[in-house]
């Protein structure tokens, strides 16, 4: 039988797909403390945070500096002395299950210094009951628990399936079968090649069919006591050599394909390695410090293939021990894989616990490809196991007639020995083979690494000559440009020349500008003499507007005095009329009344008389008649007189109440005008008063306010006018004052001479003069236009004329 420890067939009819790669899973796990490590006393180093998932140790560092700890991490899975085998298995192996399910390889191995837990981690105790199901056997190690949990979960799918499973061990660099029933198997060690489409195999490696667990606990119990071990100081029962258990899944598809059935296989490797010791601690002599030696040797082999996948060195040094080429696919393959470190919490372990951390942390960085491995057809398996058939059962027909070679044992050992030798050196070149592939593997990157660079710079020299010929065309441009920029210097030097001569002529106007500016100013001085002497009168005026105001408002105030006098006299002589006109009437009724009472007085006594008359009628009858007449006369003439009397009291009357009326109407018209008469000579009185006092209050104080005449400034150039340098001096500094041209880059730099900027700026002569001339200076020293400064003077004149007048006025 052949054991392969890669794909698990030769027969393609699909490819699984690739997932992404993913680091190597690594756990650690920390025993309690041993009876023989408490009884000499050793402390706990070892604290697991299951949160953070590091590992501390205690250090005997006595730096008061020093924390005391040294950390390790952060890892996948931390578990602590406390941790149960359900536990660990359930987190770290139970998923393992359904990927093998599923076809892919997993690879679970216990790393770690002897005695600390490596065999019970992967083994555990075997419960003869049978009452414990694969998840609540609290015993139970790795390697029954997968079967179990195989079984179980197969079991329930219901579905056809095969379980097969080897079982060998690697002691002093050599593979025995520990599954073969063979009494010379612990003699006859098994060979191990590469197979291209199997990967790493083992030739001779007995496979055999599980169905229950029961037969697992028979064959791990068979291995067991083949499985060579022995006591030393640091264990009793140290394990001498690295054991690997095998389990190949094959399981039937539902469902056809093409009209073939199809088979899923999945492989799960689980490995016990031998403790790493110290040959000195353990005690080791003889042939147990050479199995300690082989021992450290396979595993410094394996730490330094985890190095190289570590630090992706071009070469992989699988082949330096048949340990690390049985797990080759497992580091950096596409293999699933598992690494479980056990600690010793024991102080007196120390450097083997720093070993044991260091060498997990680096695997922690090991990242390997999984892969689905290739599903195979019925048809195609058949054909496998009889081709195998055929091929043991020709060995067996020629051992049994004896058609074979035979040879003397001598030689044929010495063939052995040459076989080996050379199946060696040929492991040994196919490794160098291995490496200069490797090497031309990663000359090819750099060379197409290189062809990329290459494609880049060859883009980047085409892009710096499409480039040098633009500066070419750059530079011949500016050949031209200079050579127009010469010419334009030309033109501005002649131009400045002209300009220059213009200055001379325009200096020799500002000269006489100047003189005629120095006899305005002795104008200007005699003009503020004229204007202070004027501000002497105004002050005259000033002084005589005053007392005429004063004056006035006495006067005034005397006439509104008299005309307040000839009111009040009014209106007492209008009361004295009203009285006067009251009493007539009192007179007039009282003349009334008396008339009256005369008239009935005399009419009593014409009464009284025309009594006597009638009394004495009798006596004086002839008298009577003879004083008839006269009576008659009398009383006619007297009521004549009454008559007459009457009508003129009427008329007096009449014309009194006419009168009276008269004076009334007469008396109400003058209080009316009167009233009138007072209303308009107040409101006069009122707007010359309002007049004065606008005069005398406002007029007179904006007069004081702003009538001043401005005050005598002195009036002088701030300018001086200077020599101006020729032509060719201006022309010179300003050369020195430009930024010189770089000549180590081609970019184009704008000139100061530049036509289109320096050529337009320039001015003819005759423009410039009329620039002069149609500007000058003011007061602040300001240039202005003369139409400013023409505007600014009259306005200024017309204030100071307006200001004389009214103080005139």
């Amino acid at each position: 039988m052949i054991t392969n420890f890669g794909s698990c067939s030769s027969v393609k009819h699909k490819v699984g797909p690739t997932t992404k790669r993913k680091n190597v899973q690594v756990v650690v796990r920390t025993r309690p403390l041993s009876e023989m490590e408490r009884n000499e006393r050793c402390k706990n180093i070892v604290s697991c945070d299951s949160v953070s998932k590091v590992v501390s140790l205690k250090t005997n560092t006595c730096d008061k500096y020093s924390t005391g700890q040294r950390q390790f991490g952060v890892f996948d899975k931390v578990y602590g002395h406390e941790s149960t085998q359900i536990q660990v298995y359930g987190d770290v192996v139970a998923p393992l299950m359904k990927e093998v399910l599923n076809g892919y390889n997993c690879t679970v191995f216990a790393y770690g210094q002897t005695g600390s837990g490596k065999t019970y981690t992967m083994e555990g105790r075997h419960d003869e009951s049978g009452a414990f199901s694969w998840d609540s056997d609290p015993t139970s190690g790795i390697i029954p628990r997968a079967l179990h949990q195989i079984f179980t979960e197969l079991s329930n799918e219901d579905i056809d399936f095969t379980v097969r499973v080897s079982y060998v061990e690697l002691y002093n660099e050599q593979i025995y079968d520990l599954l073969s029933l063979s009494e010379t198997s612990q003699c006859e060690s098994l060979r191990i090649f590469d197979d291209k489409n199997k990967g790493v195999s083992i030739v001779g490696a007995e496979e055999v069919i599980v169905r229950t667990r029961d037969e697992v606990y028979d064959l791990l119990r068979r291995g067991a006591d083949k499985r060579r071990t022995a006591a030393t100081l640091m264990n009793i029962s140290s394990s001498r050599s690295h054991s690997v258990f095998t389990v190949s899944v094959m399981v039937r598809e539902s469902g056809l394909v093409n009209g073939e059935e199809m088979l899923r296989q999945g492989k799960l490797n689980l490995v016990d390695l031998a403790g790493s010791e110290n040959i000195g601690r353990s005690g080791a002599t003889d042939k147990r410090a050479r199995e300690a030696g082989n021992i450290n040797t396979s595993l410094l082999a394996l730490g330094r293939v985890i190095n190289a996948l570590t630090t992706n060195a071009p070469h992989i040094p699988y082949r330096e021990s048949k340990l690390t080429r049985i797990l080759q696919d497992s580091l950096g393959g596409k293999t699933i894989t598992t690494i479980i470190a056990t600690l010793s919490p024991a102080s007196s372990n120390f450097e083997e616990s720093v070993n044991t951390l260091e060498y997990a942390q680096r695997a922690k960085n090991i990242k390997n490809n999984p892969e689905v491995n290739q599903k195979i057809t019925r048809r195609g398996l058949l054909k496998e196991y009889n081709e195998e058939i055929e091929r043991l059962r020709r060995d067996l027909l020629a051992a049994r007639e004896k058609h074979g070679i035979f040879l003397d044992k001598e030689n044929y050992d010495h063939m052995v020995g040459e076989i080996d030798e050379k199946s060696a050196k040929l492991e040994d070149l196919e490794g160098q083979l291995a490496g200069q592939l490797q090497r031309v593997k990663t000359l090819l990157e750099d060379f197409e690494f290189m062809d990329e660079n290459y494609q880049s710079l060859y883009k980047k020299c085409k892009a710096a000559l499409e480039k040098l010929e633009r500066r070419k065309t750059e530079i011949e441009k500016l050949n031209k440009d200079l050579a127009q920029t010469k010419d334009n210097l030309s033109s501005a030097n002649a131009a400045l020349k002209v300009s220059e001569n213009s200055f001379v002529r325009l200096r020799a106007q500002a000269y006489r500008l100047q003189t005629g500016r120095a006899s305005f100013y002795k104008d200007l001085c005699v003009l503020h003499d004229r204007v202070d002497s004027l501000k002497k009168v105004i002050g005259c005026n000033d002084q005589m507007l005053e007392a005429f105001a004063t004056d006035q408002s006495a006067q005034l105030a005397v006439g509104r005095g008299n005309v307040n006098r000839y009111v009040e006299s009014t209106i007492e002589r209008m009361g004295m009329g009203q009285n006067i006109s009251a009493e007539l009437e009192n007179s007039t009724a009282k003349a009334s009344s008396e008339v009256i009472r005369s008239i009935a007085h005399i009419e009593n006594e014409i009464g009284n008389f025309n009594t006597a008359i009638d009394e004495t009628l009798n006596t004086f009858r002839k008298e009577a008649e003879k004083a008839q007449a006269k009576l008659h006369a009398f009383v006619s003439s007297c009521n004549k007189r009454l008559h007459s009397q009457r009508g003129q009291i009427d008329q007096f009357s009449e014309a009194t109440l006419g009168r009276v009326q008269k004076m009334n109407n007469i008396m109400g018209d003058q209080k009316e005008s009167t009233s009138s008469m007072r209303m308009d000579l107040n409101a006069t009185l009122n707007d010359a008063q309002s007049m004065v006092d606008r005069f005398a209050h406002s007029d007179y104080k904006r007069v004081i306010a702003t009538g001043v005449t401005p005050a005598r400034r002195r009036n002088s150039f701030s300018e001086e006018l200077v020599e101006l340098p020729p032509a060719q001096e201006l022309i010179q500094s300003q050369q020195q004052l430009c930024t010189p041209r770089r000549t180590s880059f081609y970019r184009t730099r704008d000139s100061i001479l530049d036509s289109s900027d320096f050529l337009t700026s320039l001015l003819s002569p005759n423009t410039l003069k009329e620039n002069m001339n149609s500007t000058k200076m003011d007061e602040a020293g300001k240039l202005e236009t003369i139409g400013e400064s023409i505007e600014r003077t009259a306005s200024s004149t017309l204030s100071c004329s307006s200001r004389t007048e009214k103080r005139g006025k």
